[in-house]
């Protein structure tokens, strides 16, 4: 299973797929949380490197997605949408620590929350760049950001704790 945020309206899509003789089946997806209907779904390969072709059973309407480097892009009528992976690993330790710590070594983009402010589950809060892949990490919880452990431009260790959260009740 793997989280994907929508860079064009910041929809997280969670997709789970296994590898078939003939390409991909996707077991589950949702947006937002919302389960999506993929029984007509066929997902194939096209033989062109890191390019995927959807088929949605209504009238066999395509969706082509392209890995260029590390960034997926999808094409669908007439509209481009880039996507990035959000990286859950940031969150293992939090129940433990009650901070995101970081998923690899990288580099801190952008800081998109600052101490005091209210945030909620699923919201980015900060951008890591690894291995020349932007990673969105997202809060796991309603809550309120406690201690930022990090700035821009700053190196981080895999495991550092990055930003503290105090929960809501």
């Amino acid at each position: 299973m793997k989280d994907f945020i929508n860079h064009q309206d910041d929809s997280k899509w969670t997709v789970a797929a296994v590898q078939s003789d003939v390409g991909y089946t996707a077991l589950r997806v949702s947006v937002d949380g919302e389960p999506v209907n993929v029984e007509e779904w066929n997902i194939s390969t096209t033989g062109i490197n890191e390019e995927i072709t959807l088929n949605r059973g209504e009238g066999d309407e395509n969706i082509v997605l392209v890995k260029v480097g590390d960034v997926w892009w999808i094409h669908h009528n007439g509209h481009t949408s880039r996507v990035s992976v959000v990286e859950a690993g940031a969150q293992s330790t939090f129940e433990q620590s009650g901070g995101l710590t970081s998923p690899m070594p990288g580099k801190i983009l952008s800081l998109l929350s600052s101490v005091g402010e209210s945030v909620n589950a699923g919201q980015t809060l900060l951008i890591l760049e690894a291995m020349k892949m932007e990673n969105r990490i997202c809060s796991p919880v309603d809550g309120v950001v406690t201690t930022i452990h990090c700035e821009v431009g700053t190196q981080v260790n895999q495991g550092a704790i990055l930003i503290e959260i105090e929960e809501s009740e």
